[in-house]
């Protein structure tokens, strides 16, 4: 029966069809995205006309560079007064405020929260009372109010004494150092031990609890990706921004706070299952706000759903100690920089609290001049920045102005904090401003926002910063760092881009002093104010079906078109100097998956040293197989091609092979001395009694008639070898089954590895994911981390047993996962479970594949050529006689075999290829150069512009001062560095460096032959040659000279191997051998 097709020019009729209505679309969209820009732009002109502000370009809008945010606003407010607007680019814009009496109308409306802004807050931490708005904010508020009450409030003061001094123990450990100290994240994980304890019911010490610094962490990085995202329109829309980098950052960044959020809803609901807890819940007159949450009841008499208790907790998981820290940094360093201000308040408290043996509650209220302090502090460096609303109803304020509805207003409380005509001299750090008696405005001083959405937690933040001040004054004085002076940026909490670092000196009248009130209870939360994000300097949201449409098809049609003409355009300069066969502009060069090594070294034949290589259109390789371009690259520190390696990450992770940099470096040396001699000379025998194994299953078949593929064999003799050195595995891999499939798992990956990298379709992570390729490559990391994953665990739990610690703490060195399992980097952590996993997952397949490769090559050559391989059975058999003992000693007395050994590594090198980024620019030794493309910003150098790129956006002042959106689009139209392969098969068939070189001559090798430092590759070459391969070597050896002692190897001729450049090199149709057993 025939199989019905479509004719060729059917397909591309519909293909035709296809792209006249997408460009038909992509016309109607641009027509109506150029009416709708032209109505809302001119509707805001008109609701603007009252507020004068600074001149904006009709399309950027407000150019401001992003580290100078701060001074922008200090000089509106100087020379607009009230309120003045800013525009995002030419048809958003919002009206930033500073006025007290503007600040009075807007926090006394119930305006709902800008979502042009907050709706990028939403995946980390839902809709809890920051973001509800209208009548579910009412409920929830109104639910959670008692959760702040006095009654409540007052034992929670104990439990921060304790948080404060547990803090305060550290800082004096570290006090002794000369170095200055950044405060701000051990102020954080204080912070948020204060509210996990009062709030959530924990009794951890979360600041001694790595889990606690991986959410510090988290919220550190969620503040900055939500601010980067905010300033740059591409990422607004949700599905563009989850197929970028960015995106998967922030996608994981939320995961992680999310299972920190659950572990404590979790533990909280399983002790309340416990009936004494229960009954203890029962008996308060008022609850903490977990229990509260927990117990909810809505009006309508359903409890929350699991979403809204997450999005509940996550809120003031967050609100209640990262704006805390905040002030609290900032309140610590004004101190610093005021030390008479900071003196008058050590007395005070002394006065009051003598050594400090006792904070109460009623303390608090006595700490007059403390508290003023607190508050000058406050206003100078207000923890939340600004927070913004959309009016729901036309507004006119009291000097007249008025504004319609749906204008995007932001409260900026720096500014009003900064404001000279409410504030004299407001830089001035006068803390006389806040006495009881000093008349001010009541809208003047906002710094947990106002009105009916202020802060429900601010007097639980007051309290905490009290007690914070007050007994850090009593153990230190503060000194600023005069060298490094903090830099403001305006983040959901206002944060320092280089840290707030002060000097501590410790106070010798101190002594060790306070316990926990015996009456604390464990109990509420506060969150430091109406959080929010960054200034009115952010784009508006892209929203809707039709927007992300148009944006799509705007990529598609344009913006790829754009980038595609740059890139080659980029491209065919940078490769002008390097001769290379024809190749078609759009497809490359078509070269089948069977021939690739055929093209290599055809090309090593008629070019000299390197050729590009196209993939396609505007993606290309230079390939280098010149010992002396080689030479140049490997001694750099390019990084790995991110273009070929990141298909790796999903399985291998960022271990020694995928890193690169300081961590890089960091690893390597941590991993070193697990390959001293010392360690590798018992391995000796523990690699024969592998080799022996395999042999033994090969005496079983060897009776028959057929050929064995070795391959399978070799690869389960690797394993078990690299799992008996280097993870002290004491079972059999080669007769468990189960090990089998790790191996099938890995040669899998290594095929779909290949297949990715060469179908420009499988480049994006979303497509390739959908595809029945990307759910294969899913599975088989799975198995892979499953092996890994039980490795690991399998040596944790024998360290737990005291004999094993024992036998450990008496070896001069430990093996590969000891090194890892007792690592310490240069910051003092241990390796994370992610980065074990990737050092072991990396290992794991390059300890075993890489050498059972090499291995199947070297039998597959000398049973190709029988007189050598005679010559080297003879040589085994003087040293060796039967084979029963192989030592260390040995593997350097077979001088003839080794010769073999590395001239079918020649022939075969088990990695056929690696691939860097240049970083910067290079020039070889013949003259011929390369250009580094655009790592760093491409914005200092107007000379890398493409002319035909500044013809499209001209500036006067030059690239580099182009509004951030159009960088962003820019940056992504240029490529990011000249890709290079490193050929080692080129190499090593290249006739200039080795004459004849599809001959096999091992004489090549003999001891005092002379050849180039870089012709001969196999375990590459420079700082970031094969780190294993004194391991590998001997391995080979070991394993050659007892397979010859026990069978002749003959190859089968209707099974010839087809060679396929992989991660490894590997045979299409395996490697088949004939062995007769030797009597």
């Amino acid at each position: 029966m025939r199989v019905s097709a479509l004719s060729h020019t059917k397909l591309l009729g519909s293909i035709s069809g296809l792209l006249q209505v997408a460009s038909l679309l992509g016309l109607l969209l641009l027509l109506f995205k150029a009416i709708q820009f032209y109505l809302q732009r001119k509707w805001l002109l008109k609701a603007f006309q009252q507020f004068p502000g600074p001149p904006s370009h009709w399309f950027f809008g407000h150019k401001v560079k992003k580290d100078q945010e701060i001074q922008e606003i200090l000089s509106r407010v100087e020379k607009f007064p009230g309120a003045c607007p800013f525009w995002l680019w030419g048809s958003k814009a919002r009206i930033i405020i500073y006025d007290p009496d503007y600040m009075k109308v807007i926090l006394g409306r119930s305006d709902p929260k800008s979502q042009g802004i907050y709706k990028f807050v939403a995946p980390w931490i839902g809709h809890g009372l920051l973001l509800l708005n209208g009548q579910t904010w009412f409920e929830h508020r109104r639910m959670l109010t008692p959760a702040f009450h006095y009654d409540i409030l007052k034992p929670y003061v104990g439990i921060m004494v304790d948080s404060v001094q547990v803090m305060l123990d550290k800082w004096e450990k570290l006090s002794v150092q000369d170095n200055s100290l950044e405060i701000f994240e051990p102020i954080s994980l204080m912070t948020l031990q204060s509210i996990m304890k009062c709030a959530f019911g924990q009794q951890e010490y979360i600041q001694v609890d790595r889990n606690s610094k991986s959410y510090i962490q988290t919220v550190k990085d969620l503040n900055n990706l939500i601010s980067d995202r905010l300033r740059n329109v591409f990422y607004h829309n949700d599905l563009v921004y989850s197929l970028t980098s960015p995106g998967r950052r922030h996608q994981h960044a939320c995961q992680v706070a999310h299972e920190h959020t659950d572990k404590v809803i979790n533990q909280r609901k399983a002790h309340l299952q416990d009936e004494g807890e229960l009954e203890k819940v029962r008996k308060k007159r008022r609850l903490d706000f977990l229990d509260i949450l927990l117990f909810a009841k809505m009006e309508n008499g359903s409890g929350l759903t699991d979403k809204d208790l997450r999005a509940e907790v996550d809120t003031f998981m967050f609100e209640g100690h990262d704006t805390t820290a905040s002030a609290l940094s900032w309140i610590f360093y004004a101190l610093a920089t005021h030390p008479e201000h900071q003196q008058k308040c050590r007395e005070e408290v002394q006065d009051l609290l003598g050594d400090g043996a006792s904070v109460t509650w009623e303390s608090l209220d006595k700490m007059t001049y403390t508290t003023m302090c607190i508050k000058e502090a406050l206003r100078l460096y207000p923890p939340v920045p600004t927070v913004s609303r959309d009016l729901s109803k036309p507004v006119t304020f009291p000097d007249g102005r008025s504004l319609p509805k749906g204008v995007s207003v932001s409260l900026s409380f720096y500014s009003l904090h900064h404001n000279p005509k409410v504030w004299p001299n407001p830089e001035v750090f006068d803390p006389f401003r806040f006495t009881p008696d000093s008349p001010r405005h009541s809208h003047s001083f906002l710094p947990f926002s106002g009105g009916s959405r202020n802060c429900i937690g601010q007097h639980f933040a007051m309290n905490e910063l009290k007690v914070a001040v007050a007994l850090t004054l009593l153990r230190f004085e503060l000194l600023p760092d005069p060298i490094r002076v903090p830099i403001l940026i305006l983040r959901l909490v206002l944060k320092s881009k280089n840290g707030i670092h002060l000097r501590l000196r410790k106070l010798l009248a101190f002594q060790r002093y306070t316990k926990l009130n015996p009456e604390s209870k464990e109990g509420s939360l506060c969150t430091m104010s109406d959080s929010t994000l960054s200034h009115s300097i952010f784009p508006a949201s892209i929203s809707g079906l039709l927007q992300a449409t148009s944006l799509l098809v705007l990529l598609l049609l344009l913006f790829k078109a754009v980038q595609f003409y740059l890139q080659r355009q980029w491209l065919l300069k940078a490769f002008q100097q390097f001769q290379s066969p024809p190749s078609h502009w759009l497809s490359g060069d078509k070269v089948q998956e069977d021939m690739e090594l055929r093209y290599i070294l055809e090309c090593v034949e008629k070019f000299p040293s390197a050729i590009p290589r196209w993939f396609w259109g505007s993606k290309a390789f230079l390939i280098v197989y010149d010992p002396d371009y080689l030479k140049v690259i490997l001694g750099r520190s390019d990084p790995k091609a991110d273009i070929a390696y990141r298909s790796l990450a999903p399985w291998l992770g960022y271990g020694l092979l995928l890193l690169n940099g300081q961590t890089w470096f960091q690893h390597r040396r941590m991993l070193t001395p697990a390959f001293h001699y010392d360690i590798l000379k018992p391995y000796v025998e523990t690699t024969a009694n592998s080799v022996r194994v395999m042999l033994d299953k090969w005496e079983k078949l060897s009776g028959k008639d057929s050929s064995v593929e070795i391959f399978q064999h070799i690869s389960l003799m690797t394993l078990d070898t690299i799992m008996k050195c280097a993870f002290s595995y004491q079972g059999n891999v080669q007769l468990d089954r189960k090990f089998q499939t790790f191996i099938k798992a890995i040669g899998d990956l290594n095929d779909l590895f290949h297949s990715r990298v060469r179908n420009i379709f499988h480049q994006n992570d979303t497509m390739y994911s959908l595809s029945t390729k990307g759910r294969t490559n899913h599975e088989a990391c799975q198995i892979a981390h499953e092996h890994t994953d039980q490795v690991i665990k399998r040596r944790k739990i024998e360290l737990q047993n005291e004999t094993e610690l024992e036998k450990l703490k008496k070896k001069r060195r430990l093996d590969f996962l000891d090194v890892l399992l007792f690592a310490r980097m240069e910051n003092g952590s241990g390796l994370s479970d992610k980065d074990l996993r990737a050092e072991v997952d990396t290992f794991m397949f390059k300890g075993h594949d890489t050498t059972a490769s090499g291995l199947s090559w070297i039998l597959y050559t000398l049973a190709t050529h029988p007189e050598h391989q005679q010559k080297c059975r003879e040589e085994v058999q003087g040293l060796l006689g039967d084979g029963a003992s192989v030592t260390w000693e040995h593997l350097d007395q077979i001088p003839y075999t080794t010769m073999c050994i590395k001239e079918a590594m020649r022939l075969y090198p088990p990695v056929p290829a690696v691939v860097r980024t240049l970083s910067k620019p290079i020039t070889f030794p013949d003259g011929r150069s390369l250009p580094e493309g655009y790592l760093n910003d491409p914005f200092q150098n107007d000379d890398l512009w493409h002319p035909d790129l500044m013809s499209m956006y001209t500036l006067a002042e030059g690239p580099q001062h182009a509004p951030f959106g159009v960088k962003s689009l820019l940056c992504l139209l240029y490529p990011t560095g000249v890709q290079v392969m490193l050929s080692f098969y080129g190499l090593h068939h290249n006739p200039k460096v080795w004459p004849n070189p599809e001959v096999f001559d091992p004489f090549r090798f003999a001891p005092d032959s002379v050849r180039h430092s870089h012709s001969f590759l196999p375990f590459s070459g420079g700082s970031r040659n094969c780190i294993g391969k004194i391991f590998a070597m001997n391995e080979l050896k070991v394993a050659v000279a007892l397979t010859l002692l026990r069978f002749e190897l003959r190859p089968d001729p209707s099974r010839v191997p087809n060679l396929l450049p992989r991660l490894v090199l590997k045979s299409k149709n395996g490697i088949y051998l004939h062995l007769k057993k030797l009597h």
